[in-house]
């Protein structure tokens, strides 16, 4: 009898051992993926982070080409220039009269 109680004993340490490995090994993955700057969800969040910029990077490039297009417009085409004046800052041509409409609310 004495035989069988050192195994159990032997046996129930080892299980606790086991069951301690286990438990240590599933809290650091738990913080490996879920904790700290190389996790999971960090990753993911850089990663959408990184999509959205790409995406900025595009919009900004495009109005980039289309404020060169204008400035070119702006330097070059004397009609362009004529239309801005006249609608944006209300110019006028000499001897010419400007009407405003105003509509009432």
């Amino acid at each position: 009898m004495k035989n069988k109680r050192k195994k159990s004993k032997n046996s129930n340490g080892k299980n606790v051992l086991r069951l301690l490995t286990v438990a240590g090994a599933v809290v650091i993955i738990y913080f490996l993926f879920f904790h700290g700057p190389r996790s999971v969800v960090q990753y993911i969040r850089q990663t959408s982070y990184k999509k959205q910029l790409e995406k900025d990077i595009q919009s900004l490039e495009k109005e980039k080409q289309q404020l060169e297009k204008e400035a070119k417009r702006l330097k070059t085409d004397m009609d362009y220039i004529e239309k801005i004046a006249r609608e944006k800052y209300n110019m006028k041509k000499k001897n010419e009269k400007v009407y405003k409409i105003v509509k009432e609310k």
